[in-house]
């Protein structure tokens, strides 16, 4: 309940309605649990010794992962929090637990790929595999190498552990320890842009921030300053599905909360996980939470409103063109 409640408030936050500083951090109640999970689990079967942390769908609050060394579907179990009750993860047979310990992440198309890396026993040859966890299923499908390596990588740490047992027995301040040391280990740093906005060639006041190198700006900024064009659009929340939608050509409805200069400095995002729709229609848009507010980018308004996108590399401005 309590993750619904984070869900719906953030929510309200992206279409610009409150102020949530820091409303996407990961639910502290957690750690706990997964102390008295990994006991339990172990205890029944103590060859299970390793233990991986990470948190495949960016949601703040990783899975688990408790592994046998060695063979193939020796993946024992796997788990996670989900509306603040531990629930199991359908784990996969085709790959080695050690495929988890070994993870890059890719940027594709705005888009994070994660995947894993094995070697089997007694071969050298590398084995990769794209890695997708859709909230109760982890999915391993093998891919090469080529398939990703044209896209950028992005610096991602899991957390592994071997040594949570003490005389044969799992150990409750090894495990805590080990549990408390998984803390914010792959937040995405969002940097101030430079970059401006210009409207028909007109400079604005909108501000924005640079995430893997690309600039997003608040998608409320930009209704703002299109609310007497022709390129106008609404944001509306929609609570029945936890969503943004876009609603190119209505009249923007101001909160007040639009262009305002909050950017300090670096500051984590996150990535947007609510559906974003234009027109009551399910888009692929990657958007991000930054303080409290949904971040775009610019082409993906432009396309999906109506408007024409300049960029001025010597100048560094962005002119959205709507005449």
């Amino acid at each position: 309940m309590k993750k619904k409640l984070i869900a719906l408030i953030l929510a309200l936050a992206a279409a610009g309605t409150v102020s949530v500083p820091g409303a996407y951090a990961a639910n502290e109640n957690w750690r706990d649990a997964f102390v008295t999970r990994l006991m339990k689990t172990i205890s029944q079967d103590p060859t299970y010794t390793d233990v991986v942390l990470t948190d495949l769908d960016r949601n703040g609050i990783p899975e688990a992962f408790v592994i046998k060394k060695g063979t193939y579907g020796n993946i024992g179990s796997g788990f996670t929090m989900t509306d603040n009750t531990i629930t199991d993860i359908e784990v996969p047979s085709n790959i080695i637990g050690e495929c988890l310990e070994n993870i890059s992440v890719y940027i594709k198309n705005d888009n994070y790929v994660f995947v894993g890396q094995e070697v089997p026993r007694y071969s050298s040859y590398v084995a990769y595999y794209k890695l997708v966890f859709d909230g109760a299923k982890l999915t391993a499908t093998r891919i090469n190498k080529i398939d990703v390596s044209p896209y950028s990588n992005v610096t991602y740490v899991d957390k592994y552990s071997n040594n949570l047992l003490e005389n044969g027995y799992p150990n409750r301040t090894k495990i805590l320890d080990f549990i408390s040391s998984y803390d914010v280990v792959n937040n995405i740093s969002a940097t101030v842009s430079d970059a401006k906005v210009l409207v028909n060639g007109e400079e604005t006041s909108v501000k924005g921030y640079n995430v893997n190198n690309t600039n997003y700006f608040k998608i409320r900024d930009i209704a703002m300053i299109l609310r007497s064009t022709s390129a106008k659009f609404n944001i509306e929340y929609l609570s029945d599905d936890n969503a943004i939608d876009i609603v190119p050509g209505a009249d923007y409805v101001s909160n007040g909360t639009e262009l305002v200069d909050d950017a300090a400095g670096a500051i984590e995002a996150v990535e947007n996980d609510m559906p974003i729709y234009v027109n009551g229609r399910s888009t692929a848009i990657t958007a991000y939470n930054i303080n409290g507010s949904a971040y775009f980018k610019i082409r993906d308004i432009a396309d999906a409103v109506g408007f024409e996108v300049q960029w001025d590399g010597d100048a560094q401005s962005i002119n959205l063109v709507t005449e």
